[in-house]
């Protein structure tokens, strides 16, 4: 049986210091549950409450608890009855890949980063590289966002030097050349997306060697950014 002291410490998981001390993260709700559950994650432990329990017969291991501290650990206004703490995955040598890299720059706003994991993930991208200060990608809102991409697209940090050697590195750039108008290079490139506020920054706009944008037609201001990034990935993956 699951201790209090245990359940105290799941709950810590909703922040990003605990999420680090502990190398977990948490995973809720039925469908996430199972692909994690299908995937090469490593679970510590599956908790579910006994009306969960009894709707579905869940076919994996777990432990019942109370909807009270269902509650109490649970991320979202109306806990979904199941959650699994799992394994932070760890990525111990990173390397470019042949064709697109995609690198993200201070990118805050978790449901973006959510969104983009299902744009690398819909086009294939198994790796992107994240800036220090992008938001968690174990965030429990990324996680909800990513629709399950977060198992089969990894999120590496710390290895600007590896990107970094690449011959063609472009940006996203509202002064830039038309993204029609540019062909993918061959080989390994990276592509890097900037925040909506801020953009690229200048220790990485100074390593551009090229820089892109999407003609606007009508009067918007400013395109999301994990929309932007599906319009460039799009359009350069099908030019090549």
């Amino acid at each position: 049986m699951i201790s209090q002291a245990d359940l105290k410490q799941i709950a810590s998981l909703g922040q990003t210091k605990y999420r680090q001390k502990y190398a977990q993260f948490l995973v809720e709700g039925r469908k996430g549950v199972e692909e994690v559950f299908h995937s090469k994650l490593q679970i510590d432990t599956i908790l579910v409450t006994t009306d969960f329990f009894e709707q579905f017969n869940p076919g994996y291991p777990c432990e019942i608890i109370s909807a009270k501290d269902m509650k109490r650990i649970s991320q979202f206004v109306s806990p979904p009855g199941v959650i699994a703490v799992v394994r932070k995955k760890v990525n111990e040598n990173p390397k470019l890949q042949k064709g697109l890299n995609l690198v993200l720059d201070g990118i805050s706003d978790p449901g973006n980063l959510g969104a983009i994991l299902r744009i690398a993930d819909w086009y294939g991208l198994t790796q992107i590289w994240l800036s220090d200060d992008c938001v968690d990608e174990t965030n429990p809102k990324v996680i909800a966002a990513s629709m399950g991409s977060f198992i089969r697209v990894d999120c590496i940090r710390k290895n600007e030097e590896i990107w970094q050697k690449s011959k063609h590195i472009w940006g996203a750039d509202l002064n830039g050349n038309s993204l029609y108008e540019v062909q993918q290079p061959s080989g390994e490139w990276v592509l890097i997306m900037g925040s909506e506020s801020h953009g690229i920054r200048s220790n990485y706009a100074q390593k551009l060697t090229q820089r892109l944008t999407i003609p606007k037609i009508g009067s918007a201001e400013s395109l999301n950014v994990s929309v932007s990034t599906g319009i460039i990935i799009d359009r350069l993956i099908h030019k090549a």
